[in-house]
């Protein structure tokens, strides 16, 4: 199989857009692919795609091609150089079609289709960057490919595009059995929850609802930077059994050991009903049950796949919730024992898989 990136791929990523595509990239490996990868910049690109193109000409056969678009139009998620080109990598995809290679694209994101856009990028730049989305969507039209969304619920903001077209592929896991959690006097339920706080991420009233609280604990992991942003906004609402800390990578460990359920109770805005957060499926991996917001994608999903509970923001069935799993911890067990379960259906090798059903089944 051919897997296709516009851009570098860094093993180092720390963010979802950079992790995703590694991740790919490797579960498709570890199913039994053989992988030709073309990625990089411009110039390796272009000598990756001139060779490949040749061999499939001369004969080479390949079972399909997986592709993952950048957050920004195709060509420009690098420096420009005399080597930069919009085009090439779309009509590389479509001479794949063309010659019989069935041909999926993972499109990332739609932020640029909404009015806060504007607020990222001033006139006329915000203009030029559009229209440049705009004719990606028309070249993948064009080319005739499967496009892969996080959500489903995406597609009916996505132009262009035939709706019969799209197919979900959201987020994989990596399984993860931590350590014991250490012993001695802890709260029933140890709510973690490892993201932003952004606009984005508004979770002031779920917080406000734990705080004091008896038998709950929560840990916000988040950026320095970002706390000290935000903490004037939280700091009237915060407590003894609140903590904020900032961790990555393997950091995070002993912060998922510590924990026994996430919190992805955030403010429902649009941007949720279709987008799907990566800690989803993070939390998941680590085999821990998720509150989430009704009327986002992860509510959905964590209601659908019964891997936690589903409140609606800022209510008071939010705090009825948490007093219920605090008087009851063998609900909170048996959740858990079903997420340890259902993980190994949404791993990356998973997602994989999807892909080559998908295409090449």
């Amino acid at each position: 199989m051919i897997f296709h990136v516009a851009y570098r791929l860094n093993p180092e990523a720390k963010s979802a857009s950079g992790i995703r595509p590694v991740k790919m990239r490797q579960a498709f490996e570890d199913i039994g692919y053989r992988v030709i990868e073309i990625s990089g910049r411009h110039p390796e690109r272009r000598e990756q795609i001139a060779r490949v193109r040749k061999q499939i000409e001369n004969g080479l056969r390949v079972d399909f091609v997986y592709s993952e678009s950048a957050t920004a139009p195709t060509g420009l998620g690098e420096p420009v150089t005399r080597a930069t080109s919009l085009s090439r990598d779309i009509r590389f995809l479509r001479f794949c079609k063309r010659a019989g290679i069935p041909v999926g694209l993972f499109y990332r994101d739609i932020y640029w289709n909404f009015p806060i856009y504007a607020e990222v990028l001033r006139w006329p730049m915000y203009s030029i960057m559009r229209m440049l989305h705009r004719r990606d969507l028309r070249g993948y039209r064009r080319a005739g490919i499967d496009i892969y969304l996080p959500s489903m619920e995406m597609s009916q903001w996505v132009p262009t595009i035939d709706r019969a077209r799209f197919r979900e592929l959201p987020p994989g896991c990596e399984i993860r059995d931590g350590a014991p959690a250490p012993e001695g006097e802890r709260a029933p339920l140890r709510l973690l929850y490892v993201g932003g706080l952004s606009d984005n991420y508004r979770m002031h009233e779920s917080v406000r609802a734990i705080a004091g609280r008896p038998g709950v604990t929560l840990t916000i992991c988040t950026r320095e930077a970002e706390w000290k942003l935000r903490e004037p906004e939280y700091r009237e609402m915060m407590a003894p059994n609140i903590r904020v800390v900032h961790r990555s990578g393997d950091e995070l460990r002993e912060l998922y050991d510590e924990a026994n359920a996430c919190l992805l109770a955030v403010e429902p805005i649009v941007y949720w009903t279709f987008a799907v957060p990566v800690k989803l499926f993070e939390y998941l991996g680590n085999g821990k049950p998720v509150l989430a917001s009704s009327g986002s994608y992860s509510g959905r999903f964590v209601r659908d796949q019964s891997v936690g509970w589903t409140v609606d923001y800022g209510s008071a069935g939010f705090a009825e919730t948490l007093d219920r799993l605090v008087e009851r911890p063998e609900e909170l067990e048996a959740v858990t024992e079903w997420v340890r379960k259902v993980r190994h259906d949404h791993t990356w090798q998973s997602r994989a898989r999807q892909v080559v059903a998908d295409l090449a089944g």
